[in-house]
């Protein structure tokens, strides 16, 4: 009985735990977020400015540096009012990004032309946005509303192939459908991708636990890409919620002087819209600017954390899966 009521237990908690992203807490919903107007970049620069840095843009097709796709874009891609798609979206700014630096980059997006082959065109539906060809860069090639989505591999675009790699919804496992995924699904999910892409020896991905924002602010300055897992602080609940809960984003930027930016894919602070699809441009995005700190309120769980966070949430930085080219050079 005592084996039943514990299984029930751990049950609820791993339910509870992929639910924890996209629930909003009531009591936080009105909180002020901090802002930093001192130095706020230009996002177009994308280098060195006043102590940032910035992923690099790249004309065919990143021109703002690194993509910012959302994760609210189709019903598909939520169970109930839970948006669960963080993981697949910020590998999917990751993904476009190494892409593009590949690419000619006398091209554009609906030239009909694809040189490298990490993302390749997917939509074959719908006429070409922006066309006239269809390409690897065209918009409804990250997502087309017109194409529904199922858990079968191939089916959809870039982001919902994506989240079949890192099997999303956990739909891989026999009469198990849980939101979300974790980060060891996420990079191996990764990994896979890279390797039917032919290009297993070109790239390496690292999970990485409780990394230091020193390591994170010195791998995005050698152009690596890294995508970061928080697990939410809230104050007066039990630790094992900052444990248990999670949601990943894609670094932008970093300031040696404790800032970050980030691809957000549920909130778009800097540059704030309604149209979840607007950013399926890459040259829009919302690289949203935080004050980072050293002193988490749990410092087993995490080194640094972002107090304020996404409104009314406080996140720890539990762990980074981070991308990187094995021949790499910094440019």
């Amino acid at each position: 009985m005592k084996k039943r009521i514990i299984s029930r237990i751990l049950l609820l908690l791993v339910i509870f735990s992929l639910c924890i992203p996209s629930i909003a807490i009531p009591s936080y919903q009105n909180q002020t977020m901090e802002s930093y107007p001192e130095i706020q970049p230009k996002i177009e620069s994308n280098g060195l400015e006043n102590g940032w840095y910035f992923l690099p843009s790249y004309q065919n097709y990143a021109p703002s540096g690194l993509p910012d796709f959302d994760q609210r874009q189709n019903s598909t891609w939520k169970r109930g009012f839970i948006w669960s798609f963080c993981g697949p979206v910020a590998l999917a700014n990751i993904f476009w990004w190494f892409d593009s630096k590949y690419e000619d980059e006398h091209g554009f997006p609906g030239d009909g032309k694809d040189d490298y082959p990490l993302v390749s065109n997917y939509n074959t539906y719908s006429d070409p946005l922006p066309g006239p060809a269809y390409d690897d860069h065209n918009f409804n090639n990250v997502n087309d509303l017109s194409t529904a989505w199922s858990h079968k591999p191939g089916s959809g675009e870039l982001i919902e192939q994506l989240a079949t790699y890192v099997d999303i919804y956990w739909h891989k496992i026999p009469f198990l459908t849980i939101s979300g995924t974790d980060r060891y699904q996420l990079a191996n999910g990764a990994r896979k991708w890279i390797k039917d892409a032919g290009l297993e020896n070109a790239y390496k991905i690292e999970t990485i636990a409780q990394p230091s924002f020193s390591l994170i602010a010195d791998r995005v300055q050698k152009n690596q890409g890294v995508i970061l897992q928080g697990g939410y602080y809230i104050p007066r609940l039990p630790k094992i919620v900052s444990l248990i809960s999670g949601h990943f984003f894609a670094v932008a930027g970093v300031h040696p002087d404790g800032y970050i930016a980030i691809s957000d894919s549920l909130y778009d602070i800097a540059n704030e819209t309604d149209n979840y699809t607007l950013h399926n441009d890459p040259q829009y995005v919302s690289h949203d600017i935080f004050k980072i700190s050293d002193d988490p309120p749990y410092p087993k769980l995490a080194k640094w954390w972002i107090p304020s966070f996404q409104r009314y949430r406080r996140v720890l930085i539990r762990s980074a899966i981070i991308i990187s080219e094995k021949n790499e050079e910094i440019d």
